[in-house]
């Protein structure tokens, strides 16, 4: 069975949210004082950021395969 470009990307979208709330629960595992509050920031970043892009290939990846 072989899945078209658009649901491979709807996958792609979810695997990256996944990795985004991994990332968020690791950002309070990171924090600290000094460089690993700054490092932890970063890493909050990321996982907002990854889970925004994930979200937004999921939705488009799901319009787009109706």
């Amino acid at each position: 069975m072989k899945l078209s470009v658009q649901w491979i990307k709807v996958l792609y979208g979810i695997a990256l949210i996944v990795v985004g709330i991994i990332l968020a629960a690791l950002h309070f595992v990171v924090a600290g004082d000094g460089i690993r509050d700054f490092i932890s920031g970063i890493i909050a970043i990321i996982s907002v950021l990854a889970i925004l892009v994930g979200t937004y290939m999921t939705s488009s990846g799901i319009k787009n395969g109706k």
